[in-house]
């Protein structure tokens, strides 16, 4: 991509502006959201981080404040901060600023805006932080997790073309950056870089992208385009895994230079696009069709995060009531799953020189392909207690095939194949 623009850049602008706007400011508006949320599973590994047969409050709790600064004319300055469970750490909470920017009205089409923003990716990007909003327990995981991210820093335009009250035409653009953190488990130690258990490697990614929407009464269509330079902390990484033969059908896949063997290509950075359809559909009967597709492709390596990931769910309304069903999943491309079930299930004999550390390669480089190969079926109901609140229950059924980077699998276990049942119970509010 030919564009170049840091962090420091956007919030350094950011700041400045709101401090500026801020001084003129004529009214400003002051609210709040949050989530209380238990669950628990039938299993007593780690599935997407925190659900056991333990339970927990992690998965779903989150509390947050927005405040909205009007300012003379048609500028606002907006701030959202929220306490959640950490993203680069499994045992601690932390506080994020998930909005804050500046933007600019000229005219009733257009809006412009400056800063931390929340990137325009799903039906419920925007708004995936407050529970009230959406009658799901949560949002379907694998779709949710097209991008390790849900915020960029930049800068973004949306136009609006109103035929009529009823037909409503949205076209949104934003160019930015982000840090973030992609989280892996190890089922092995490799010192000094790798330790079994959980593992964070942060990502700074460069991001471009262009949506279209329209809302026709109370239906929606969305659709989006967006690319992604994703560069990583631990530097270059492998385009590919060259075997190394060592003798008739024993070798190993080579994961770094240190290793004898041809030299491993790499790339300074991953290419990835992001290709995204939304559709919510009013049906008779107080039925609702909401449906998501995602495809996220790496143009220049073969590895996990190379996916298709789509769910379907239908709601009725009754009364305060609303139950659903959904079907959800995430598979990677079959390359990137072949490569892993490969590198997963190779192991040299023990009479091969280093051959625990060999083996125990295998088993951490499978770890950080990162594939995926699940889906779920939920059955859940929300219940409106007012207009702004909600209770929300949720059955959850989970199956694995030949990967699941979303489970800490046991150490010991060579296999992927599982089924994870997940009971969950939240109370969710906007004040």
């Amino acid at each position: 991509m030919s564009y170049s623009i840091t962090q420091t850049q956007i919030l350094c602008a950011t700041a400045l502006s709101v401090f500026i706007l801020t001084e003129v400011a004529a009214e400003m508006q002051l609210s709040g959201f949050a989530t209380l949320g238990a669950a628990v599973s039938d299993q007593n590994f780690n599935y997407q981080r925190y659900l056991n047969d333990s339970g927990t409050f992690n998965r779903d709790s989150l509390i947050g404040v927005q405040l909205e600064n009007k300012i003379i004319g048609n500028w606002n300055a907006t701030l959202q901060a929220k306490a959640a469970p950490s993203t680069h750490d499994d045992n601690a909470w932390e506080p994020t600023l998930s909005w804050a920017f500046v933007s600019w009205r000229p005219n009733d089409d257009w809006l412009l805006r400056i800063g931390k923003l929340r990137l325009p990716l799903l039906r419920y990007s925007a708004n995936s932080d407050v529970g009230v909003t959406f009658d799901f327990m949560r949002l379907p995981t694998e779709m949710y997790s097209l991008l390790p991210s849900v915020d960029v820093k930049g800068f973004s335009f949306t136009k609006t073309w109103s035929n009529n009250a009823e037909r409503e035409w949205m076209l949104e653009s934003y160019i930015g950056v982000t840090h973030t953190d992609w989280r892996y488990f190890l089922r092995e130690s490799i010192p000094p870089d790798f330790t079994k258990g959980a593992l964070y490697i942060g990502v700074n990614m460069k991001l471009i992208g262009l949506t279209a929407s329209l809302h026709s009464g109370n239906n929606l269509w969305h659709i989006g385009l967006h690319r992604a330079e994703v560069y990583s902390d631990y530097g270059a990484l492998p385009r590919n895994l060259p075997f190394v033969s060592i003798a008739p059908g024993i070798g190993y896949f080579k994961i770094n230079d240190a290793m004898p063997g041809p030299a491993v290509p790499t790339v300074d950075y991953l290419i990835v696009d992001v290709f995204t359809f939304s559709a919510e559909i009013e049906l008779p009967n107080a039925f609702r069709l909401i449906g998501e597709y995602g495809r996220r492709r790496i143009n220049n390596a073969t590895m996990g995060p190379d996916t298709s990931a789509a769910y379907l769910s239908v709601l009725k309304q009754v009364g305060r009531w609303t139950p659903y069903v959904y079907w959800s999943g995430v598979r990677s491309i079959s390359s990137a799953l072949g490569l892993y079930t490969a590198v997963n299930q190779n192991r040299v004999p023990d009479f091969i020189p280093d051959a625990a550390f060999i083996n125990a390669s295998q088993r951490v480089e499978a770890d950080l392909q990162g594939a995926f190969d699940q889906y779920s079926v939920a059955i859940g109901t929300s219940y409106q207690l007012s207009p702004t609140s909600k209770i929300k229950a949720e059955w959850l059924h989970t199956r694995t095939g030949s990967a699941a980077s979303f489970i800490d699998a046991p150490f010991a276990e060579e296999g992927s194949e599982r089924q994870v049942n997940v009971f969950s119970l939240s109370y969710s509010v906007v004040f």
